[in-house]
């Protein structure tokens, strides 16, 4: 399983996980996950994991320990009710949360897990202070929770463990939560625990030797956020249709316009040639890694460049066609020329440099307020979510040259004056739809300018598919970018100057006409 699977996994719906009666119980989870197989990924899970545990009020979240309960009326309470306690907390009148159902549920499991773990008390005195610990423990972090009906209330313990933390995760899985139990340095206390008689899923990676605490790896992620250097392998062709039923009309669809009001993030499709076929002319919605809440939407774009002919010219033609004509699609013969895409960079385009600081935060207003812009007839949100995503390009590690003033001033240009046909189709542009599409055709050898580069990885950003047909296979963007942020391909051969109305003329006239159907 990989990385972003495990966290998806944790955040699935009940409906996802095949229970459609959460009213009577829910379907949860206890995933054990040692090692990790990406750490990019890895740290990226974590940082939209902190911003779920942010937004909810359903998750406790721990790291490397528990502190010991120090509120001593708490404990002086519970010790008082233990005195009639007989092996049995089910038969005590004790209030460890204020939800009598989840009350007494608590105190069932507990019983039922002291009675398969006798052995491991030596007297009673010893079971007792076990008893106080783990319901003051449960008294602390899970009483202030607010449990919907809906969904199975988490938690989530991120580092080494001791021996009862493992007991208490065990025990608030046993109560209905849903548990992970992360940890990519080692196995630890986890292995305490029966993983076949409590089914909980074990999940072993490649463990790491550098410790890296939880905190940091949300900055990290944030990191890869940003950069959009997070990728959804494509398997065969299912599709991901894991839609929300709040959203559902009575057709079963995303109503149109009904995801307009939420930010929109990136998922780069790590694919081949097949699946980009399969799924250029799909919805997003039918897209794997679709998904989306009551923030955010997140879109699966493609952003590949695909070097190389294949050995029939008819069948590159058949190939391209696909591009050339697609509904949705700007297609271009790019030859490097800045102005088939925006305008021509001018040295009065310097006065931006004051509306843009040193770490590369824009001064939003100023530019919303200034009309003279080819973005500024969009609805000012879109603007402002422009704006954003060239603060995420110039914040994240996407250049091999980094960008320095001039760079991101120019790129800044670029992205406020893209060709007007570019900003219709933004504004045309229904999230749960048919994404829009730039199609680069580039016939001979040359080198992107940043500023178009820095165009491209925007729209990429604002869901947008980028693919770029290099018959002649050159390093026009491998040399610029980082490789991580693009999908290459190879077809049969490398051809130098291939003119697209060379194709066309080679073919016959009755082929043209009556050939493959397109």
């Amino acid at each position: 399983m990989s990385d972003c699977l495990v966290f998806e996994k944790l955040f699935s719906s009940q409906s996802d996980r095949g229970n459609y009666t959460p009213s009577i119980s829910y379907l949860n989870y206890f995933i054990s996950y040692t090692g990790l197989k990406d750490e990019d990924l890895y740290n990226l899970e974590i940082f939209k994991s902190k911003e779920k545990f942010d937004s909810r009020q359903d998750i406790v979240l721990f790291f490397d320990s528990i502190p010991n309960p120090s509120d001593f009326d708490t404990i002086n309470y519970f010790k008082d009710k233990l005195k009639n306690y007989n092996n049995s907390l089910a038969n005590i009148d004790i209030t460890i949360v204020n939800d009598e159902h989840l009350n007494g549920k608590i105190k069932k499991v507990i019983d039922i897990f002291l009675d398969s773990q006798n052995s491991e008390f030596s007297n009673d005195r010893v079971k007792q202070n076990f008893i106080i610990k783990i319901i003051s423990w449960i008294k602390e972090y899970i009483k202030p929770l607010k449990i919907s009906k809906d969904d199975a209330p988490k938690v989530i313990f991120y580092g080494d463990i001791k021996k009862h933390e493992a007991y208490l995760l065990l025990i608030i899985h046993l109560i209905g939560f849903d548990v992970l139990y992360l940890n990519p340095n080692e196995d630890s206390n986890i292995n305490l625990l029966d993983s076949k008689k409590y089914k909980i899923e074990v999940i072993k990676s490649n463990l790491i030797d550098e410790n890296v605490s939880f905190e940091e790896r949300i900055k990290l992620g944030e990191v890869i956020e940003k950069s959009t250097i997070k990728k959804a392998m494509t398997v065969g062709a299912q599709a991901s249709k894991r839609i929300s039923d709040q959203l559902l009309n009575d057709c079963s669809f995303i109503k149109p316009w009904q995801l307009q009001d939420r930010k929109i993030k990136s998922l780069l499709l790590n694919s081949t040639l097949d699946e980009i076929g399969i799924y250029f002319k799909e919805p997003l919605k039918l897209r794997p890694g679709f998904t989306f809440d009551n923030k955010n939407v997140e879109v699966p774009v493609f952003f590949s460049k695909i070097n190389g002919s294949y050995n029939d010219n008819n069948d590159y033609l058949d190939f391209i066609y696909n591009f050339r004509f697609s509904d949705d699609a700007f297609f271009i013969e790019f030859d490097g020329d800045v102005s088939r895409l925006s305008k021509k960079f001018t040295k009065d385009a310097f006065s931006l440099s004051f509306l843009i600081n040193g770490e590369g935060i824009i001064d939003k207003k100023g530019i919303l307020e200034n009309k003279s812009y080819n973005i500024s007839t969009l609805n000012a949100n879109i603007q402002e979510l422009i704006l954003e995503k060239v603060e995420e390009v110039i914040a994240g590690d996407m250049f091999i040259s980094k960008l320095n003033k001039e760079d991101r001033i120019k790129g800044l240009y670029t992205v406020l004056n893209m060709d007007k046909k570019i900003v219709h189709m933004i504004n045309n542009f229904d999230y749960s739809l048919i994404n829009p599409k730039l199609i680069l055709y580039i016939e001979k050898d040359f080198i992107f300018e940043k500023e178009i580069l820095f165009l491209m990885l925007l729209l990429s950003k604002i869901g947008f598919d980028i693919i770029v047909l290099c018959p002649c296979g050159s390093n026009c963007i491998e040399n610029v970018i980082n490789n991580e942020l693009i999908d290459i391909h190879r077809l049969d051969k490398m051809v130098y100057e291939l003119k697209l109305n060379s194709i066309t003329n080679g073919i016959p006239l009755f082929k043209k006409i009556f050939g493959k159907r397109r």
